[in-house]
């Protein structure tokens, strides 16, 4: 369950439209690519790599088993078992570990750079694109047929209420790239993007992407200054299986001029359907220095009182090693106040922002 895809090109050049593809099924060999405003003298679009700034702030991302330092029995609770903590926070397999939603982010991205082009003027270049690709599907390789509409944008996209605690009440954005599968119809895959001089902001909205037994919808958001190479990096989302069993989570990752970062996200989970719960980890610090993180767990997920057999607090060195310092020093990370409650993660699929 909420898994990203994982794709493999099979040919070593693809249509640009066709590439848009990599996000669900993957690419192989292209036909001709059409649009309805064919480019003339246009220009590869050039964006700041926000994918590695993000990943050259954060912690890098966990996977069992770690070394750690004899005796470091308070990193052991983060590091230990078969479904570590550390692994459900910077991992990527589960749908609310950061570098799942880093990796997914990053598909968009390459999407964004493969595809759009600007004018001689600078100006994004809209239109209708009509493709295909012979392409690595769930049910193997078969030909693959889509449109993707890039169109602007007059008015600040409003984001629905189960999404505004995270995302706020609305974002401007000036494109918008609409994704349509003629053999995959129950899916809806939008792109949302601004580039001027002081900001470069990408959406990504999936609502039936991951494995088609599931009801799976995800919303990310990354804006970042290319001035100081400051950046948000925020999403939420939502996962259930056929047996009623849900999982969604919010998070929230920004970083600071010095290198720091702060940390917020929450993962809910209903588990055996008669006992719910929810994860909460808060922290910042410098991964290559010193960082501190903080876990409280609540039960019934609604509660405003967190088990006080799950409360675990710990200050980190490079590489998730034992720190030096005192969770005190990082008053600024580990306020409580900070934790994204209940009310925050989605209790529902996902509204699509641009309905």
């Amino acid at each position: 369950m909420g898994r990203d895809r994982m794709f493999k090109r099979v040919v070593t050049t693809v249509s640009a439209a066709a590439l848009l593809l990599v996000l669900v099924v993957g690419c192989g060999s292209d036909e001709k690519t059409t649009a309805s405003n064919p480019p003339a003298a246009n220009s590869q679009i050039e964006l700041v790599d926000m994918g590695a700034l993000i990943e050259a702030v954060c912690p890098p991302e966990f996977t069992a088993p770690t070394a750690i330092p004899n005796g470091a029995d308070s990193i052991g609770i983060w590091t230990d078992g078969d479904y570590p903590l550390l692994e459900k926070v910077f991992g990527s397999q589960d749908p609310q570990a950061l570098y799942a939603n880093i990796n997914s982010f990053k598909n968009s991205f390459g999407i964004i750079t493969e595809t759009m082009e600007v004018d001689a003027d600078g100006n994004i270049v809209t239109g209708t694109y009509i493709d295909s690709a012979y392409s690595d599907t769930w049910d193997g390789m078969a030909w693959i047929h889509f449109t993707v509409v890039v169109t602007a944008l007059a008015d600040p996209t409003a984001i629905p209420a189960e999404m505004q605690e995270v995302m706020g009440a609305e974002i401007d954005i000036d494109y918008l790239l609409t994704i349509d599968l003629e053999e995959m119809t129950d899916e809806t895959i939008l792109i949302g993007m601004t580039l001027t001089d002081t900001e470069q902001t990408l959406l990504q909205f999936d609502l039936g992407a991951g494995n088609p037994t599931d009801t799976e919808s995800r919303f990310i958001y990354a804006s970042l200054n290319p001035i100081d190479s400051t950046f948000v990096f925020k999403g939420v989302g939502y996962c259930e299986h056929q047996d009623g069993q849900k999982y969604t989570y919010a998070f929230n990752i920004n970083s600071e001029a010095n290198s720091n970062f702060a940390y917020r996200m929450s993962y809910y989970s209903n588990g055996s359907i008669e006992n719910d719960l929810l994860n909460c980890i808060i922290g910042g610090g410098n991964k290559d220095e010193e960082f501190a993180l903080s876990y409280r767990m609540f039960i019934p997920a609604d509660t405003t009182v967190c088990d006080s057999s799950y409360m675990f607090d710990q200050v980190f060195g490079p590489n998730y090693s034992e720190g030096a310092g005192l969770v005190t020093d990082y008053e600024v990370y580990l306020d409580g106040s900070l934790y994204f409650g209940y009310d925050v993660v989605p209790q529902a699929v996902l509204t699509n922002p641009w309905e």
